[in-house]
């Protein structure tokens, strides 16, 4: 019997083994229809014209790379977009437990999305690595009153402080406070955007090259923000245009900066004119008040930065032009007007020869180009000045930039007044800045903060430009939470629904 069954076995092989050399099947004379090939699906994709430089958190200088940070790592704090009130993230909690220990419980069963385990080792590592690098224009520099991290065990972090310092719980919401796994991060290097990118965020990173960011929702993650989503892709494009585009393709889900004066302008009117308030291609549109800021800022390392007469003539003749008063904007607690705007006024040039200087910006802000000409004319209207405007240029006596602080308290937009004054005026500012930072009464600090504001407005090598209205757009069917940003409104996608 076994060998009879042995044999049919052969002969049933040899047959099948014989329609597949002959071209036949089981089925009949002609062969079965291959399968159509399947399409995958378009992912969930956001746009803008703001491109991630940085994925090391404690190297981002700039709020486009915030983006990555904000939604693949963790800080032990955070707060609501725009808001003052400081929340945990990954701490369970963190309070005073001295006037100069800070000290910080984390929540459990935190991971690294490659599965290593979170602990108060990491946060320790994470903290020291960033004050050690200390990256020049990171927030790495509001964490200066640390002295040392004590780790009594796994899940408690306790910062002790050298001086008394009421911000400090803002400096661990910052990027450069993003806690890293020690196992794989360099204790004295920045991790170049080829290796892999491991946080504890509500996202994991599936790929990140010059096409873009590809992420998916981490379902390990435990704190403030957890995703909805499970999978997206944030799209860096060159221009205007090529997201008006996508937008009439139906090919983009959200859009996030990037549009020209003139698109908004079109896209407003569009929305105006529809009964259901949306543009021609079915995208709402959502203004999110004050939060775009463009400032000027005096490079540090400028050999004229030190003229006081030419730095006074560029500040009056931009005065006219100004529609902010402060390097703190105005919907920040803090504020105080302290810059003139408006009026007519003319520059005094109290130099013989004109002064060559070189004017920066940022190539992917919107409407940057024009912005830094209109600026030029302006200077060059003085009679003292001829400008050069160069793209993307570190090295400008000025930089034209678009601003969003990490956090929405006004210390850390003074923050690159405070890091770089002008060397007579350095004491004068450090005094001011620990005052603010010792007290504890509000309208001290609001004293404190007033007279900062003022001296920055003498010595102008911070310059408020203009403050206005951001904008996003999201596809018919898409919710964007009002929390779906970070504390300084860098980019968060894990307030976004589709459907």
């Amino acid at each position: 019997m076994a060998a009879s069954r042995t044999a049919r076995r052969v002969a049933s092989l040899l047959m099948l083994t014989a329609l597949g050399v002959s071209g036949c099947t089981l089925l009949g004379d002609k062969p079965a229809p291959s399968p159509s090939p399947s399409v995958a699906p378009r992912p969930f994709t956001v746009m803008s014209t703001d491109p991630i430089r940085v994925a090391d958190p404690a190297a981002v200088t700039d709020a486009d790379s915030a983006v990555l940070t904000e939604n693949v790592f963790q800080r032990l704090m955070t707060a609501d977009p725009g808001a003052d009130v400081l929340k945990p993230d990954a701490a369970r909690d963190c309070i005073f437990t001295a006037s100069t220990v800070y000290t910080c419980t984390l929540n459990q069963k935190l991971f690294f999305s490659n599965g290593h385990e979170l602990s108060s080792s990491d946060v320790k590592f994470s903290i020291e690595r960033a004050t050690r690098l200390d990256v020049a224009g990171s927030s790495a520099s509001l964490l200066s009153s640390l002295r040392r991290i004590e780790t009594p065990d796994p899940l408690t972090v306790r910062f002790v402080l050298s001086r008394v310092d009421t911000q400090f719980g803002w400096a661990l919401a910052s990027p450069a406070a993003s806690i890293v796994d020690e196992e794989l991060y360099d204790t004295d290097e920045v991790r170049p955007p080829t290796e892999p990118i491991i946080g504890s965020g509500p996202f994991s990173v599936s790929r990140f090259d010059e096409s873009g960011l590809q992420l998916a929702r981490y379902l390990e993650y435990v704190g403030r923000s957890p995703a909805t989503l499970d999978a997206l892709v944030y799209r860096t494009v060159p221009d205007s245009a090529t997201i008006e585009a996508a937008m009439a393709d139906g090919t983009v889900d959200v859009v996030w900066r990037g549009l020209s004066s003139a698109a908004l302008t079109r896209l407003t009117q569009q929305v105006q004119a529809s009964p259901d308030e949306q543009t021609a291609n079915g995208y709402t549109m959502n203004a999110l008040p004050g939060i775009r800021v463009r400032q000027l800022l005096w490079n540090p390392a400028s050999p004229i930065r030190s003229n006081t007469a030419l730095r006074k003539a560029i500040a009056a003749a931009l005065q006219e032009d100004r529609t902010s008063d402060s390097i703190v904007p105005s919907n920040v607690p803090g504020h105080t007007s302290s810059f003139p705007i408006g009026g007519k006024v003319t520059p005094k040039v109290a130099w013989s020869n004109r002064i060559q200087l070189i004017l920066g910006y940022d190539s992917t802000m919107p409407d940057g180009r024009d912005q830094a000409n209109q600026i030029r004319s302006r200077l060059e209207d003085t009679g003292g000045l001829s400008v050069r405007v160069r793209p993307d240029d570190a090295a400008a006596d000025l930089q034209l930039v678009d601003r969003k602080a990490w956090t929405a308290t006004a210390l850390a937009w003074l923050q690159p007044y405070v890091d770089a004054p002008l060397p007579l005026t350095r004491q004068t500012v450090d005094t001011l800045e620990s005052r603010y930072r010792a007290t504890t009464d509000d309208a001290e600090a609001t004293l404190l903060l007033a007279a900062l504001q003022h001296q920055a407005a003498v010595d102008v090598v911070v310059m408020p430009v203009s403050q206005g209205d951001e904008y996003l757009f999201a596809r018919a069917g898409v919710e964007v939470s009002d929390t779906s940003w970070g504390p300084g409104w860098q980019l968060g996608f894990f307030g976004m629904k589709d459907g």
